[in-house]
């Protein structure tokens, strides 16, 4: 992958609940916290199972993106 590369944002959401597991898996331990946070946001029937991580993570694509945005007008 690139830097400029794109992806859904199921597919982020995806990638960060698969960095946790192999995070949690590395640790080789499951930490409470750690644990808590993927039984959020996990998916069951088309959508997480926690709503609230899922607005979490919007939330924090929109603040990524705004980042993205200044770094590329500052150039």
């Amino acid at each position: 992958m690139n830097a400029i590369d794109s992806i859904t944002l199921i597919e982020g959401y995806d990638a960060m609940r698969i960095f946790l597991e192999m995070a949690l898996l590395r640790l080789g331990k499951a930490d409470e916290e750690i644990a808590l946070i993927m039984a959020g946001v996990k998916w069951a029937d088309g959508a997480p199972v926690d709503p609230t991580m899922w607005e979490a993570w919007l939330a924090a694509v929109q603040i990524a993106c705004v980042g993205r945005t200044h770094q590329v007008s500052s150039k």
